[in-house]
């Protein structure tokens, strides 16, 4: 198997249909499969799931699994990286979907022809679905080669867009966190370089309960353990810029952080920022 492509799920009955017919508009020349775990939806998703799994000529491509009860978003991401046959593994969350017809064949070939590099992304194109926002691009590094240098940089790129090696990842990966995105890209870069093609090829949706950020500091303050798990793959990673990113991170992602908090994540911030020439 050349791809597992990953999807997580959870109240997502109006976009997961688009979601996979993204998949099966895919031009790929190699073999793939559709990795789909539902989080226990109370919705219609897996209805819509089974009638696309039954009666669409790609549906056999479909393996899905529904958790009884939900695992959370991080531990059902990990759950669906475990039940990948591919070499490769490319993400795609469930309210989102690819936009570019070459995704998979670029990424893949990519990857085949530059062994020195683990992972992929791309641009993408956020839209906005119940707020009057106008579309944007994602990334901050569209175009760009990555190393560890700059994997604690905001806007990589966008998750449904990632493409990489399975073999880089780890059974110890943390599960009591918010950010499996930005630990992913960290432990990626642990392994190798990251390219982002420049074209936008995914779209990420988004909406105002995620704009209005309702996650609290306490909740982000979990983040932190991603720092010793990725020192202990990545020990060359500069300990300042990790800490800066995540202290960052708690700042700008809370959207109730107490005044003693903030005090120690913007002192802790500036002073890493001070440091960060150091190694």
């Amino acid at each position: 198997m050349d791809v597992s492509i990953c999807i997580t799920t959870y109240k997502h009955e109006k976009y997961i249909a688009q979601c996979l017919e993204s998949i099966f508009a895919q031009e790929f020349n190699g073999t793939y499969e559709i990795i789909v775990c539902n989080d226990n939806s109370p919705d219609e998703t897996e209805a819509v799931i089974l009638e696309i799994i039954n009666t669409h000529p790609k549906g056999n491509t479909v393996k899905y699994f529904k958790n009884v009860p939900n695992l959370g978003y991080v531990k059902n991401t990990l759950f669906s990286f475990s039940k990948a046959l591919g070499k490769y593994i490319a993400i795609l969350d469930g309210d989102d979907y690819w936009i570019d017809p070459s995704k998979l064949q670029q990424q893949f070939d990519f990857l085949e022809t530059h062994l020195d590099f683990a992972g992929i992304g791309a641009d993408s194109l956020v839209i906005y679905e119940d707020v009057n926002i106008e579309s944007h691009r994602f990334s901050n590094h569209a175009g760009d080669i990555l190393d560890k240098n700059d994997l604690t940089d905001p806007k990589i790129c966008q998750t449904s867009t990632f493409f990489f090696r399975k073999s880089i990842l780890k059974e110890d990966f943390p599960t009591e966190i918010i950010s499996a995105d930005r630990c992913l890209y960290l432990l990626t870069g642990c392994f190798g370089k990251i390219k982002i093609l420049p074209e936008q090829m995914s779209t990420y949706r988004q909406f105002s309960a995620s704009i209005s950020k309702n996650v609290t500091d306490e909740v982000m303050k979990k983040d932190f353990v991603i720092i010793p798990f990725i020192k202990k793959y990545g020990p060359d990673y500069s300990i300042f810029k990790l800490k800066g990113y995540f202290y960052y991170t708690l700042m700008s992602y809370s959207n109730k952080i107490t005044k003693l908090n903030f005090y120690k994540a913007s002192t802790g911030y500036f002073f890493i920022m001070s440091c960060q020439n150091f190694p």
